[in-house]
């Protein structure tokens, strides 16, 4: 008796968090450039060419449970099909805001975090001005609408055997579009990290302030705030001093302003911050997180962390009381939040007690 779980196989969040679900029972199943694969937790692979081909072997192995933690690349028809078949429950994790946003992230076609956009019409626009027409079209077809979208999965919501958030604000950003279905509020487990003393921080050693960004900075992870915050530093010069753990777009790599340390992972994280004795860990994203690792990762190892007033990783500092929210989304007040920090170490050493 097997537990299928189906997930997207990109990276992130869900892959992370995917890890800790693999045991002798599970089977990962996920789609690629169309072909569907199944893979066993001995890494044993099955490629299948069609959704009929994948259900067929799928009810040879006695499916007892199914986890749905992305359809990302799967078309909804198909995915309906293979439930009805399989006939077994099923639970689904919500690891971002695909189920209400085909552009996933709430980013408009300005590049701009949308304020969570209700009315489908002015939706319809941003898919279609951001490109992303094709995931509909994967999904359900030319004529396939972001009404029909949001149907579908209030649907499979319902259906649901149970639904599951990794924080409060991913629950309520979920029911302002479906107020009626029940979520269960389960954080992530942070077991690949020890919890770390706060620790201590030794001003002498360095007179600047240090800031590290945790985690990868693309678009929707901060890119342009960040460029802007580079920005402002040329113009008016602060005493920091900026690292980065993870990846950055290469237009920030281009700026040659950023001490890149390249990917972490749990066992080197806090070697890493500790030798670059890093003050502040800075989560520059520009939509809401579901859970944010990053964010708890920092805390967890006892580093106070900036971040914008959005989702999870805003629920977390309040929730820790360990940083710094800042309500306007751009540069410029990341800028003006790092010169009160520069300025004043009494703030940063509260951190430290």
């Amino acid at each position: 008796m097997y537990t299928l779980l189906v997930h997207h196989n990109g990276g992130g969040g869900v892959s992370q968090y995917i890890q800790t679900r693999l045991n002798g029972k599970t089977i990962e199943c996920f789609t690629t450039a169309r072909q569907f694969w199944l893979v066993w937790n001995n890494r044993k692979k099955e490629i299948y060419s069609s959704i009929y081909a994948l259900m067929n072997r799928l009810k040879k192995l006695t499916i007892k449970k199914i986890e749905l933690h992305h359809l990302w690349g799967f078309s909804l028809g198909d995915m309906k099909l293979l439930l009805r078949t399989l006939d077994c429950p099923y639970t689904v994790y919500l690891h971002d805001f695909f189920g209400v946003c085909p552009n996933v992230f709430f980013i408009n076609h300005k590049q701009r975090y949308c304020e969570m956009e209700k009315d489908s019409s002015v939706c319809e626009g941003c898919v279609t001005e951001t490109a992303n027409r094709p995931i509909l079209i994967k999904a359900g077809g030319a004529s396939f609408t972001v009404d029909k979208w949001r149907n579908f999965y209030y649907t499979l919501y319902k259906e649901a055997a149970a639904i599951v958030a990794p924080s409060v604000s991913t629950k309520e950003m979920y029911l302002a579009y479906f107020p009626d279905i029940h979520i269960t509020v389960t954080p992530h487990s942070l077991s690949h990290l020890k919890q770390s003393v706060i620790r201590k921080h030794n001003q002498q050693n360095h007179k600047e302030l240090r800031l590290g960004f945790l985690g990868n900075v693309f678009l929707h992870k901060g890119e342009v705030v960040v460029a802007q915050l580079l920005d402002h530093l040329e113009q008016a010069p602060l005493p920091l001093a900026l690292y980065s753990y993870g990846d950055l777009a290469l237009t920030l790599k281009q700026r040659r302003k950023i001490v890149e340390r390249g990917p972490y992972n749990g066992d080197n994280l806090e070697e890493m911050l500790r030798k670059d004795q890093i003050d502040v860990i800075c989560i520059p994203s520009v939509v809401p997180e579901t859970f944010s690792f990053t964010t708890h990762e920092a805390m967890t190892l006892g580093y106070p962390v900036l971040t914008f007033n959005l989702g999870a990783q805003a629920e977390a500092v309040k929730t820790m009381g360990r940083g710094w929210l800042v309500d306007e989304i751009s540069g410029v007040a990341l800028y003006d939040q790092l010169k009160k920090q520069c300025l004043s170490k009494e703030e940063l050493n509260s951190y430290e007690e």
